[in-house]
């Protein structure tokens, strides 16, 4: 039994031209930040999880799946980019990495 009203992620990440790791990363990103206090809000779509089909996948709708788009779009892509920290190995030679950790322990 399919609910066509929702999108699975498989069909998501088809749709947005990624893998289903980068798609979990996306959210991981945004749920640290939550928890460090660095957003206040959500800035991914929440999904819907399904309760009627076996395993409760999560769902997107259309309308979520345009925020992902534009979201998609408004990643900075590069070795310092918005996610450098994670993707980058080089991170921790870069003079704003050395700043920050500074700044951290003085406090």
């Amino acid at each position: 039994m399919k609910t066509s009203k929702f999108i699975l992620k498989n069909e998501v990440c088809e749709i947005l031209g990624v893998s289903v790791h980068t798609f979990d990363k996306w959210y991981n990103w945004q749920y640290k930040l939550l928890k460090e206090g660095k957003i206040e809000k959500p800035y991914l779509p929440k999904p819907t999880p399904l309760l009627d089909q076996r395993g409760k996948p999560n769902g997107w709708t259309n309308k979520q799946i345009k925020e992902l788009v534009e979201y998609q779009k408004s990643i900075i892509h590069g070795r310092n980019g918005t996610y450098g920290m994670y993707s980058n190995p080089m991170h921790r030679e870069t003079k704003k990495y050395k700043k920050q950790t500074e700044e951290e322990n003085a406090k």
